[in-house]
């Protein structure tokens, strides 16, 4: 379980806890395909979000592993994102 806090008015207060996982769902070679992907599962209403986007600008042609943009998102949401992002809509 992780515990959240929020910085309000000098102090730290305790918003609330989560016990959902995060997990990288998927990684792509350019900052463009992951932004795409980002984009029409928050249309949806899926949370995600993107990491290594700028190692991907400021190095466009390393494929390796560490140069990948990758999406991340909740675990209990992977069937859904699955869906969304194989169907042709």
């Amino acid at each position: 379980m992780r515990k959240y806090w929020r910085y309000l008015t000098g102090k730290f207060v305790n918003v609330g806890t989560s016990e959902k996982k995060v997990i990288v769902y998927g990684s792509f070679p350019s900052a463009i395909e992951a932004n795409l992907a980002k984009t029409k599962l928050d249309a949806y209403g899926i949370p995600c979000f993107l990491t290594n986007e700028h190692l991907a600008w400021l190095y466009p042609l390393t494929y390796f592993t560490a140069g990948q943009v990758r999406l991340h998102l909740f675990e209990d949401d992977v069937e859904r994102a699955n869906e969304i992002l194989t169907s042709n809509g």
